[in-house]
């Protein structure tokens, strides 16, 4: 039963297209988009059976509407009570008035200057993370000791996730992430009962912070808002779920690009901010996102009927050059109208928070390193939707 067009490469139970099946394709898959954008922005795959969007237009136009272009929920085809079923509530899942409203209600705690009160104890964690991960001595897996860690301990101590609890709830965020990435996309016969644990979990923490609020989100959520409690717990649960993961990508990506254009002892030259939304454009944590058209839709020249699964592939679109002049180059000085972070409704509600602690994150990292040599032995991401990395080993010096 496929829950969701977003599997390996976005498309839930086909197979990712051959030229990112390898290592290669999946650290740099910009030959293969130039290839087929320069064939047509919107293209058919008989293999696949879906349709490609590869033109900046037709990516841009596909993320902001909601007519006749959704995404498809989890829960498709579960009985009910499934735990999918609750974190179908979250807004990544919904579309139309539904989606309209819960956003409304989280909007504003994500503005600059709610998310802005949380500089200092962004700081605060990445100068610990730091500290761990170069006690271990100079060389190190950057995404294990420092990429990974430090997102997924910002994004619960916002949320509210005791430190107590921090191990399981990602080991439920693993087994979700690694189901939906994996080989078919989906989730077993009965898989989905595993993550039954953490709806319960988020169910009794909204409860428990009803009962003794503690000035996280959550709490503010309950207090502030009329949403319901398993619309709380669900975005929730992917406000973590996406907080650690992007952010981990691009750390990442950016990470490795100021080595390999041999930036790092130069950063002080930059904005940090505006290299970042450089590093967005280049590398984009997610490539690609699905959508199912509920009627005929047109998206540039071409004509999608009904019933079509629908991939918008953002990182061929953040290199089309129709749009960014000289593309291919990675330019720090550019100040690029990418298409990373969304278009539309579905504009990602916590990239506020995003664009906030990137950069606090890598200047407090290289406040502590001087050189940072990326060794060859890095693993790419290995499904096409996302790039970065599994593994990134470097070798610094203090």
């Amino acid at each position: 039963m496929t829950r969701d067009a977003s599997g390996p490469g976005g498309e839930g139970d086909t197979p990712p297209p051959d030229p990112l099946q390898d290592d290669g394709g999946q650290h740099s898959p910009f030959d293969w988009y130039g290839r087929m954008r320069d064939d047509g922005p919107v293209q058919y795959d008989t293999r696949r059976g879906v349709y490609d969007v590869f033109g900046y237009r037709e990516v841009k136009r596909g993320l902001g509407t909601e007519d006749g272009l959704v995404r498809p929920t989890l829960s498709s085809g579960e009985p009910a009570g499934s735990p999918l079923s609750y974190i179908d509530n979250a807004v990544v899942w919904t579309d139309g008035p539904e989606h309209t409203r819960t956003k409304g209600e989280l909007f504003p705690f994500f503005t600059p200057d709610r998310i802005g009160a949380l500089r200092g104890r962004i700081g605060d964690i990445a100068a610990d993370q730091v500290q761990r991960a170069t006690d271990a001595g100079r060389e190190f897996d950057f995404v294990e000791e420092f990429g990974a860690p430090l997102p997924l301990r910002v994004i619960m101590d916002v949320v509210g996730v005791p430190a107590r609890d921090h191990e399981q709830v990602l080991r439920w965020l693993v087994y979700f992430r690694n189901q939906k990435h994996s080989e078919s996309g989906q989730f077993g016969d009965g898989e989905p009962a595993r993550l039954r644990g953490a709806v319960e979990y988020f169910r009794e923490l909204v409860d428990r912070r009803r009962r003794d609020p503690q000035g996280d989100l959550l709490s503010e959520l309950v207090a502030e808002t009329d949403l319901d409690g398993e619309t709380i717990g669900a975005n929730c649960f992917n406000l973590i779920l996406a907080g650690q993961g992007t952010l981990t990508n691009l750390l990442s990506n950016a990470l490795y690009l100021f080595a390999e254009h041999g930036m790092v002892g130069e950063l002080d030259r930059y904005d940090m901010e505006l290299v970042l939304e450089e590093v967005l454009r280049y590398r984009a944590p997610l490539q690609s996102r699905a959508r199912m058209t509920t009627r005929p839709i047109r998206l540039g020249a071409t004509e999608i009927p009904a019933g079509e699964t629908v991939i918008l592939w953002i990182g061929a679109a953040n290199r089309d050059p129709t749009a960014f002049d000289r593309p291919d180059v990675f330019r720090p000085d550019r100040d690029p109208d990418h298409l990373s972070f969304g278009r539309g409704p579905h504009t990602c509600i916590g990239a506020p928070l995003a664009r906030l602690e990137a950069p606090i994150a890598l200047e407090t990292f290289f406040d502590h390193v001087g050189r940072v040599d990326v060794r060859e032995s890095y693993q790419p991401k290995s499904a096409p939707s996302e790039l970065g990395f599994e593994r990134l080993p470097i070798e610094t010096e203090s």
